[in-house]
Formats: structure tokens, sequence, C-alpha cells
């Protein structure tokens, strides 16, 4: 299982406007200070703040910073928001049609379970908790 650059990415843009102490970030502010990409930083950052968990700010002093408590934001808010929960597993029956060993795999219920857990696990971390830490993990 593995998340994409981009989720990840938003994650980090997210801790870093909470570190930030409610001081905007520009967005080649936050692709230094992370070792993103621009192009990394403005997908993600246009999907945060569609979803309304950034604010943008225009103008001189202008940039991003969160439009929510990071209290209030869990991880798996934005997990969810950017991943599809089938291109986390290998087991992909759904998308590529009829499976030749779904009678004898337990694949896609282990699968599920793994889903499950690692979900509950998110659902219980807020990026609040998370900025509180030392280092933000890429």
């Amino acid at each position: 299982m593995q998340t994409t650059a981009c989720t990840r990415g938003a994650l980090r843009i997210l801790v870093a406007c909470e570190r930030n102490g409610g001081e905007p970030l520009t967005m080649p502010e936050m692709a230094a200070r992370l070792g993103m990409s621009d192009a990394l930083v403005v997908k993600a950052c246009h999907r945060l703040m569609r979803a309304g968990y950034i604010a943008g700010l225009r103008g001189r002093g202008g940039g991003y910073r969160l439009a929510r408590p990071a209290a209030e934001i869990t991880l798996f808010e934005i997990v969810e928001l950017f991943e599809d929960e089938n291109d986390l597993f290998p087991c992909r029956l759904k998308a590529d049609g009829p499976c030749r060993v779904a009678g004898i795999c337990r694949l896609r219920e282990i699968c599920a379970e793994a889903w499950e857990a690692f979900a509950d696990t998110l659902r219980t971390a807020s990026i609040a908790e998370v900025a509180g830490r030392e280092a933000i993990a890429a």
C-alpha cells in the first residue's frame, strides 16, 4: 500500500501551514520548504482549496493558510480526498473484470481488512498532532 506523491504533498502542505502559525505561505515558499515541485504544490493546493482545507489570500502578503483548525482535520480526510481506495491495494477485481482465482484467493478480503485498519488509524490522527512532531515525514 502506497499513497501518491500528491497525497503526501497535501499532508505536508497542511502541516507546513499549521506550523506557520496562521501566517500565509506562498506556493514558492511551500515548494522550497518541503522540497516539492511547483507543479505538485499547485495541484495539491488547488484540490485542498476546493475542498475547503486551505484558503488563498491575494496580493502583497498573500499566500495560503488553513481554512479549518488543524485539530479538526484528520489524516483520513486528506487521504480519502486524494486517493482511490482501489489504487492502494493490488487486487482490482472490480476494475479488471472476472478473476480466475477469486474462488481460492482471499486477497480482496485481506486488503479490505487492511484498508479498515489503515483508515481507523488515520481517523484518529489530526494535522495538529502531526505538526507537533519534530520532522515532516516524506
